[in-house]
């Protein structure tokens, strides 16, 4: 599965070009870069990479975890390049579910969100019951990034090379929020009159995490919200 989203908590540590496939209890991820932006000679805190599942039936920012791993530490101005890696898989429970990537930064005490990367096709788990017996079904759309992970190669995941600067694009969601007009906010249908109140009343916003602690705002009417003020 390909990336579509992309939502920069941080313009320091990111992650570009990612995709995921489903085998079973196992999931392979694929990602083109880890990088910094950072000056030169700073060492970020412990990175991990997790596969989130958020409800697409509520806009609650609880997620479920559905993979896991560590990938250590990254310099400053580098980046990782096509890192692979084949996970064990714990699938949601049952329901639609927005799948997105997130990296996160150990800052001594917990975690920091720092990048996360949203897939646009749901990834939907479905109950159904056949001579008494109950199972579960799953159905998730994939494309040709998710086919073309290759097994991973630990010895070139490692490499690191100079990075080049990543320009600022529609990924800084929080400086959307902040600079578009109030009367154009409060003219986006589909997301509660009250909730876009908040957000203007709550601005300006320092990252994606920020907004979505504004009460009735969840990833996925985020994204909904962001689709409409950038068409």
């Amino acid at each position: 599965m390909s990336s579509l989203n992309q939502a920069n908590q941080s313009d320091e540590l990111f992650i570009q070009g990612c995709g995921y496939r489903i085998e079973n209890d196992r999931v392979m991820i694929g990602i083109e870069r880890v990088g910094s932006n950072r000056f030169e000679g700073n060492i970020s805190g412990t990175l991990r990479l997790q596969l989130c599942a958020f409800s697409s039936n509520d806009n609650t920012f609880d997620n479920q975890v559905l993979a896991s791993t560590i990938i250590g530490e990254i310099q400053g101005q580098h980046f990782i390049p096509n890192c692979h890696y084949d996970l064990v898989f714990q699938p949601p429970l049952t329901g639609s579910w927005l799948l997105a990537l997130q990296l996160s930064e150990w800052d001594g005490v917990n975690y920091a969100l720092c990048d996360t990367v949203y897939f646009d096709s749901p990834y939907q788990v479905l109950t159904t019951s056949e001579n008494g017996k109950t199972t579960e079904s799953v159905s998730n759309i994939e494309t040709d990034l998710s086919l073309s992970i290759q097994p991973t190669n630990h010895s070139e995941a490692k490499k690191q090379a100079k990075a080049p600067k990543v320009t600022m694009d529609i990924t800084k969601q929080h400086l959307i929020i902040n600079t578009m007009r109030a009367k154009k906010l409060l003219s986006v249908n589909g997301v509660p009159m009250k909730v876009l109140e908040r957000l203007i009343a709550e601005r300006p916003f320092q990252s994606e995490k920020a907004i979505l602690s504004v009460k009735g705002m969840g990833p996925v009417m985020l994204k909904k919200l962001l689709t409409k003020l950038t068409d």
